[in-house]
């Protein structure tokens, strides 16, 4: 215990029953002298009669002895002890783990609950308990004349008759159980009370959830009419333009000069219109979440230099320099270049409208390693402190002199600012008024999840040391084709997704052979072969397309021309013919079913052979006589010739006498036919063995069985 050295108040011994209930009624006594409230002297009074009836029942000599600490927060402390046998299974019984029938234990489980300190020593000569209560905060320190003052007037008290301190007992009791019932029947009206709440709540945020509802119908409400609305307002505006610019080009005649210059404001009022759609267009499409994302990769100097020969008109007099200036040596960016355009072109456009003298600046620069400074400063009229957060607002337009003269929607910069956000940026302006402005927008270099536009096939067998080819190629299903065809070559592998990756990648590396998507996100891709062979590139290229168009393909420059789907097998035989390498084991297939073919060409190629296909008997004799070959696969049942006709004629060319044939057919051979094919000297080998799981085990063996190895 805490405090071993304490104030004595009372010692009981327990000789008869009715000593268990006197130690009872004097431990409420001494509780209430102490200033404990009634329902701590209950528990008091309860934990001493629990300890003292254990003492009185299971052993002999019992004490109960009650004292007051003398250190500070003092405690009443009650000392139960015996000479009995001690308590064999005190470990498990203070665990909550021993069951006894006749109750041995749960009063000191009970005890030890009720009390603050609790202590207890057993052995084969006696117990101790010791159980201690803090007094309450409001009691008087005890001292030990206190103490002796509190001990002479319990001894002037005379205990009351056992019945007596049972039927208060039962009171307590019943005084309990009435508090119990009283406590329960204001849980019950709190439980009610909280499920009122709870059903106001819930109407809360239904009515929340049906105002949210509205809003949103509201708001896509707007959006639709918004996007109807410009869609309606395009086709005249075209119409409207389009005669404007017959009429200024004299198509019907000549104009007189008051002519000229009423379409000329025709034409003027159409643009500006038309620039009022397409950014109301833009607005509507941000807000209902229909503007997709297209990162990809570009660099910094080509997208300055699209907007420096787009923006250049726009400088009508030597009062205003437009310059654009780029950190050397910056990275390559990868997110949205045409929103990222469509910002930087407000920005440069606002800045040359409201500057009359001076310049507009347009620079880039590296913020940190992970994020791109792009600034347009000018030299203009500047914007007032209080208005700099204004003009970012929808339809907002600063009042100034200039602004009478030159027209705006007041749409480019939240057009802008929304873009730019989109693209995980942040968009901010820098402004002295009547001294100009810089608008800052600070993007992250990659946009979301990058992905490279640079990939190197993984290596399966050894490393790819052998020619470089580079796959430009948008379609994912695509690329993974053409690296699973190659795995088992020595070709290193590259990919670019685009015409801009493509770029990139060509800086770093020299690609022996490029193959070239012809159509990716929409563009007709052949006229990057001409870049390439103006920028010197003198290697094969390839055009793979699903467009069958190959007199377009060799016309505008390239080596070969290969329609999609490919097989692996004619994609690696046209790659090793351009590259000019030793030819493998040359293998024909005859067969008239293209998914055969296309299933053991694709197995063959992958054991390392060039494949030739036929897809007709006549076809395949014409091959053999014009092509050397190390072996042949053979159908027997084709639309022209019979595999057996086409075996009866092979044997008759003195060049493809010794030509090992496997007959690869899924025709049951009857007995004569077999000895037929014997008699040819060619090997039987069943479609069925070929497409079973170990399929290209039996190909290795029948390969191996006619004499076609590597």
């Amino acid at each position: 215990m805490n405090d071993p050295q304490a104030f004595p108040i009372l010692t009981l011994r327990l000789r008869h029953e009715r000593h268990v209930v006197q130690a009872r009624q004097r431990a409420r006594e001494i509780a209430a002298l102490l200033g404990f409230e009634h329902q701590e002297q209950i528990r008091l009074a309860t934990a001493t009669s629990e300890l003292a009836r254990n003492a009185f029942r299971y052993a002999v000599n019992g004490l109960v002895e009650f004292s007051v600490g003398v250190n500070s927060p003092q405690s009443l402390y009650v000392s139960v002890s015996d000479s009995g046998p001690g308590i064999k299974n005190l470990r498990e019984i203070l665990d909550g783990k021993y069951v006894s029938h006749s109750g041995l234990g749960r009063g000191i489980i009970g005890t030890k609950k009720l009390m603050d300190e609790f202590e207890i020593e057993t052995s084969g000569h006696g117990t101790c308990v010791r159980a201690g209560k803090l007094l309450p905060g409001t009691a008087p320190q005890i001292t030990a004349e206190r103490a002796r003052r509190l001990a002479a007037e319990l001894g002037r008290v005379e205990a009351s008759d056992p019945f007596e301190e049972i039927e208060r007992q039962n009171q307590e009791l019943l005084k309990t159980l009435a508090d119990l019932r009283e406590k329960q029947e204001q849980l019950v009206a709190l439980n009610r009370e909280l499920e009122d709440t709870n059903r106001g709540v819930v109407a809360l945020y239904a009515e929340l959830d049906q105002n949210a509802e509205d809003v949103r119908r509201v708001s896509d409400l707007k959006t639709s009419f918004l996007s109807n609305l410009s869609h309606e307002f395009r086709t005249p505006l075209n119409s409207i333009t389009s005669l404007c610019q017959m009429l200024i080009g004299r198509v019907d005649g000549d104009l007189s000069s008051e002519q000229a210059k009423q379409v000329h404001y025709i034409h003027k009022s159409a643009a500006e219109l038309t620039e009022l759609v397409n950014d109301l267009l833009d607005i509507a499409k941000v807000e209902a979440g229909k503007i997709d994302i297209k990162p990809r990769h570009f660099e910094v100097p080509d997208l300055l230099g699209a907007l420096r020969g787009m923006l250049k008109p726009l400088l009508t007099g030597n009062t205003v320099e437009l310059i654009f200036d780029a950190e050397p040596d910056l990275p390559p960016l990868y997110t949205d270049e045409g929103k990222l355009s469509q910002v930087l072109r407000n920005l440069i456009s606002n800045a040359l409208k409201f500057t009359r003298i001076g310049y507009v600046r347009v620079s880039a620069s590296l913020a940190d390693e992970e994020t791109i400074l792009f600034q347009v400063a000018d030299t203009g009229i500047g914007i007032a402190p209080e208005d700099q957060g204004r003009i970012f607002q929808e339809f907002v337009q600063i009042e100034n002199d200039l602004q009478t003269r030159v027209k705006g929607t007041g749409l480019g910069l939240p057009l802008s600012k929304r873009l730019t956000e989109l693209l995980g940026g942040t968009i901010g302006v820098e402004s002295q008024f009547g001294a100009g402005s810089t608008f800052h927008v600070s993007l992250p270099i990659r946009y979301g999840k990058e992905q490279e536009p640079l990939t190197e096939v993984p290596d399966l067998v050894s490393p790819a040391t052998g020619p470089c080819i580079l796959f430009v190629e948008d379609n994912r299903e695509a690329r993974f084709v053409y690296e699973s065809s190659l795995k088992t070559t020595n070709y290193h592998l590259l990919f670019a997704q685009n015409i801009p990756e493509a770029r990139a990648v060509l800086k770093l590396n020299k690609p022996s052979i490029i193959a070239l998507d012809r159509f990716i996100e929409g563009l007709d891709c052949l006229f990057f072969i001409q870049e390439l062979r103006t920028r010197g590139y003198t290697g094969p290229i390839v055009v793979i397309s699903v467009v069958d168009d190959e007199r377009a393909v060799l016309a505008a420059g390239a080596n070969r021309f290969l329609v999609k789907p490919i097989s692996s097998f004619r994609l690696a035989n046209t790659f090793r013919e351009l590259l000019g390498e030793e030819s493998p084991d040359t293998v024909l297939l005859a067969d008239d079913d293209e998914i055969t073919r296309y299933l053991l060409g694709d197995a063959l190629g992958r054991l390392g052979y060039n494949v030739v296909e036929a897809r007709n008997g006549r076809e395949a004799i014409r091959i053999v006589g014009t092509s050397k070959l190390n072996g042949m696969f053979l159908d027997i049942v084709m639309p022209d010739l019979t595999g057996f006709e086409v075996l009866r004629e092979l044997r008759r060319m003195p060049a493809a006498g010794a030509i090992p044939v496997i007959v690869h057919t899924s025709k049951e051979l009857s007995t004569r036919e077999l000895d037929d094919l014997i008699g040819f000297g060619a090997i039987f080998y069943p479609k069925q063995e070929f497409s079973s799981d170990d399929g290209t085990r039996k190909l290795k063996e029948v390969l191996a069985s006619a004499g076609i190895g590597q």
